[in-house]
């Protein structure tokens, strides 16, 4: 075990694997947020690093939800583009109903001239017994 001071307080750091101390950390990260851990002293050199890496905290709860948020994250995002996608198309279809409404009403509309049309031609032609009528025209 290596050893250092800081006044009268000496703490003891095991070694790591090539035999410099490996002190007591905490992480920064956000899937182990202030974990702490013990970890080679000079890590931020790759080409000299030995690797030594060992967790002191187990994980919290926090930890453990971590990758459950993270997927219902993702679900999340992905409702919302559907949602998104869902709503453009709602428009495109209402702007497709109203087309098709008015055509109907048009088409109300011929159907109902057409049947004045009918009653006029059938109120001039006969006489409700079969027969033509005459009709006279005013000078």
């Amino acid at each position: 075990m290596a050893s250092s001071s800081s006044g009268t307080t000496q703490y003891e750091y095991p070694t790591c694997l090539c035999g410099n101390p490996a002190p007591l950390r905490r992480s920064k990260t956000i899937a182990n947020p202030r974990r702490r851990f013990l970890g080679y002293a000079n890590y931020e050199i790759k080409e000299k690093r030995c690797k030594y890496f060992y967790w002191v905290d187990p994980p919290t709860r926090e930890n453990e939800l971590e990758p459950k948020n993270a997927e219902l994250e993702h679900r999340l995002e992905d409702m919302e583009k559907k949602n998104q996608q869902l709503n453009k198309e709602n428009k495109k279809l209402k702007k497709k109903l109203m087309a098709v409404e008015a055509k109907m009403n048009s088409y109300k509309l011929w159907c109902i001239i057409l049947m004045v049309v009918c009653i006029m031609y059938w109120f001039t032609t006969k006489n409700g017994h079969g027969h033509v009528r005459s009709v006279k025209y005013l000078p």
